[in-house]
């Protein structure tokens, strides 16, 4: 039996914005899948919490979504996401200690998604998810718009091929990707080693400080237009003021607004078939104010792509 208190966020089990939890995706337009991973760690570990995390912020925004109406944006004086059946598809199953097969296994869950025509969101989990995500995506070719601190370009790191460090140094080196712009680039982790080798593939480079100054309609302009568009979210991206849980922070990063300006832009530039948003690591966010910001952005972001089809 249902009552008005099964609406309030702290009721009930924790779904992405309370959609109903299925693997059933007969009708569906858009699967959320956790992929609660953080085997790829070399700094501080605690992001395979990061999809309960996203999950459990986005409550509060689950009971206004309307069935056919979406949800309403006071900003954009409209209802965004109207008529899309989105679901939460649960979790990857996690093999501890066994990091080849739970890669193989993101690879299998987003592969059933996407051969069902369903938008998939995934919700890290460490970088080192993207990899196995954009392996699924095998039958079309592919450009990936990645916003990050990292270029996350390391061949290796201590003979490990496939970490946070280098998942788009992997996704290189799959045929159907065609291209990468990586933007909010900036720090101390970039050493010229791992730059060089963004810049010898021809991954272009938008540093944070230069996107800021020039503003998103120039980064919008530096993204190349592409039949088909994969977007990578790690929430380092974002200052640590506005997103302080994550693993491997980093100062001079973008707003809440700068962030969701530039997402909700790039729908313009090709067909997004997909999105990741990785690195909550609800660890170190004791007020929950980063998992709160990453629930935000995905439903932004998603609304903005379902616009523009």
């Amino acid at each position: 039996m249902s009552s008005v208190g099964d609406e309030l966020p702290f009721v009930g089990v924790s779904t992405f914005c309370k959609f109903p939890y299925t693997k059933n995706l007969e009708g569906v337009d858009v699967a959320i899948v956790g992929a609660p991973l953080d085997q790829g760690v070399t700094n501080r570990p605690g992001t395979r919490y990061g999809p309960r995390a996203i999950r459990e912020a986005s409550q509060i925004y689950g009971p206004f979504f309307q069935a056919e109406q979406g949800i309403f944006d006071v900003e954009l004086g409209r209802y965004k996401l109207a008529g899309t059946k989105i679901i939460d598809y649960g979790d990857v199953i996690v093999a501890p200690t066994l990091s080849e097969l739970n890669l193989d296994l993101i690879t299998m869950y987003l592969q059933e998604i996407i051969g069902n025509r369903v938008f998939p969101v995934t919700l890290g989990g460490d970088h080192s998810i993207t990899f196995p995500v954009v392996r699924a995506f095998k039958d079309k070719p592919l450009d990936i718009v990645h916003f990050d601190t990292h270029l996350d370009f390391m061949d290796e790191v201590a003979g490990i091929r496939i970490s946070h460090a280098n998942p788009f140094k992997r996704a290189t080196e799959l045929e159907f990707v065609k291209g990468i712009t990586q933007i909010g680039i900036r720090g101390l982790l970039n050493p010229t080693f791992i730059t060089d080798e963004a810049e010898k593939y021809g991954s272009k480079i938008i540093t944070a400080e230069r996107a800021i100054k020039q503003g998103a309609q120039w980064v919008l302009e530096q993204v190349p237009e592409a039949e088909n568009i994969y977007v990578s979210i790690d929430i380092d991206a974002l200052d640590p003021s506005v997103a302080p849980g994550t693993g491997t922070p980093e100062p001079g990063g973008f707003t809440y607004l700068q962030m969701r300006e530039m997402l909700t832009a790039l729908p313009r530039k090709g067909n997004i078939v997909g999105f990741d948003l990785v690195e909550v690591n609800p660890l170190y966010d004791p007020a929950g104010v980063t998992a709160q910001t990453a629930s935000r952005l995905i439903i932004d972001f998603l609304a903005a792509i379902r616009d523009k089809r």
